[in-house]
């Protein structure tokens, strides 16, 4: 009787790569907060009356993904191997294409910044200022983390301040636009401090700090930052009626994200959702 034969190879079962839904990929290519970013702008300056050109549009949504994406790449730097978090290991994994790329962004958004005005330019230059002190404060080993206590707060108004910035320089500031403006940027402080409380363990195995990670009762008292949207949305119209479109897309924005955060276990999906949710100026921009 012959031996039996040794198989000449033996299967190796592969984990299948994990798809991943459509939704998610703004998300993790960083396009979702520039799409909220202009259309914000729109918003504000139809109610306001200021003028936009393409250029003040596409410069704010290459400016605003530089940003965002310029942060994933500094934290994925610090990530050793596979993370939890699909964005951050989406730039982990694709660290290379994402730094050239962000490199050829930083080159049109020079291009597009030489066609302001002497003063947008200016200006610019100090809002750059202000940006570049927020990623060394967050970045930067030594502050990296007494930083990180107060980083969604931070975030929301770098953010909120940045995505109105060219409307706000062209009008007569009032107190009505300050309380509109303080309420759009709590709402981006809400956000960010939402997907915090829901990120918290991921950022905890990242060694990412947070807000959310200083401070424990943050998920108690969530519900302050859409009560505060929504009281000095309604502030704002009382005062200014043209500021009206503005306060109603604050108003809705604040309420969808307060019912978000009643939601169940945190997903992926929710936390695509509660930035998705911010997009609420296209309705009055129809």
């Amino acid at each position: 009787m012959l031996p039996p034969v040794k198989p000449l190879s033996t299967a190796i079962p592969l984990t299948a790569p994990r798809l991943r839904p459509w939704w998610l990929w703004p998300n993790l290519l960083s396009l979702d907060a520039p799409a909220v970013a202009v259309v914000w702008q729109e918003l504000w300056a139809q109610c306001l009356a200021a003028d936009l050109t393409w250029t003040h549009r596409a410069l704010l949504a290459l400016a605003i993904w530089l940003a965002y994406c310029g942060d994933r790449l500094l934290d994925a730097r610090r990530l050793s191997g596979p993370v939890d978090s699909p964005r951050h290991e989406f730039a982990r994994r694709h660290w290379f294409v994402l730094k050239n790329t962000w490199l050829v962004g930083l080159v049109g958004v020079v291009v597009l910044g030489l066609q302001l005005t002497l003063r947008e330019i200016f200006l610019g230059a100090a809002l750059i200022t202000v940006v570049g002190g927020y990623f060394v404060l967050h970045h930067w080993r030594q502050t990296r983390a007494r930083a990180g206590a107060a980083k969604e707060v931070m975030a929301g108004l770098v953010f909120g301040v940045g995505a109105v910035f060219i409307v706000v320089i062209q009008i007569r500031f009032s107190v009505a636009v300050a309380l509109a403006l303080a309420g759009w940027v709590c709402l981006c402080a809400t956000n960010c401090l939402a997907i915090a409380c829901w990120d918290r363990a991921r950022d905890a195995a990242m060694g990412q700090p947070s807000l959310a990670r200083c401070w424990g009762g943050a998920d108690r008292w969530r519900w302050l930052g859409p009560l505060a949207v929504v009281t000095l949305a309604t502030l704002a119209w009382v005062m200014d009626a043209r500021l009206g479109p503005v306060a109603a897309a604050l108003f809705l924005g604040g309420l969808a994200l307060g019912e978000i955060g009643r939601w169940g276990q945190p997903s992926d999906c929710r936390r695509v959702l509660a930035d998705a949710v911010l997009l609420v100026p296209i309705l009055f921009l129809l």
